[in-house]
Order: C-alpha cells, then structure tokens, then sequence
C-alpha cells in the first residue's frame, strides 16, 4: 500500500515524530501499518479522518487515538436545505458547515456518533 511506505519513510527519516494524521481513510490506515510495521506501537500519536472498519479497529484496540468524521445527516439536510432556498430564489450562502465530529474510543458507539460512520 502507498500510503503505507509513504508514512515508513516519513517516520524513518523522522525518528522524533510525536504525532501522525492520516487525512482520509486509506492514508490513515497507511499510518497504522507503518507504525505496526515499523514497530512503534504506542510510541506516535495517530489520528485520522473518516471512518471505515479498520480504522474503527484501530481506534478501538487504542492503536489510533481517534478520528474526525463528516457528517452525512448534516450533508443530507443542508443540500436540501440550499436547494430548496435555490428554487424559491433566495440566496443561498457561498461556503456552508455540514458539520464534523471527533470521535474516539469514548464515544465511538455514541447515539450522536455511530449513525455517522460506516464500516
């Protein structure tokens, strides 16, 4: 996997690197199996983007501290929303925030939390 040597490399040339973010899913589970491989479990901070069984593992089993997820129910209702002010002529603003969570092992079956992820 790409991700994966790119962040072996990465952490190899970095010795002291405190911290990772993998800023999709595939990047972020690249991290895990470079910090598995390379045999620094517990040594780098992990954080990643999005969910996906892996990385829901991941944060479960304390390999990935957490994750920030999107919001699809925030997407859905703010798509329509825009649509509709759209036809009815109104403006519709430039830039709009769906919304976004972190989420760890804390809070990862959460009521507000586990409807936004998917595995």
């Amino acid at each position: 996997m790409k991700s994966t040597d790119l962040a072996k490399a990465i952490i190899q040339a970095h010795p002291n690197i405190k911290g990772f973010f993998g800023s999709n899913e595939g990047s972020a589970i690249g991290v895990i199996n470079a910090v598995t491989e390379l045999k620094k479990d517990g040594k780098l901070t992990v954080v990643g983007y999005d969910s996906g069984k892996q990385q829901m593992d991941a944060i479960r089993s304390g390999k990935m501290a957490g994750a920030i997820t999107q919001d699809p129910i925030g997407i859905g209702y703010w798509s329509v929303k825009a649509a509709v002010q759209a036809i009815k002529g109104e403006t519709v603003p430039k830039s709009i925030d769906t919304g976004f969570h972190w989420y760890d092992k804390t809070n990862i079956d959460a009521a507000d939390i586990k409807p936004l992820l998917y595995e």
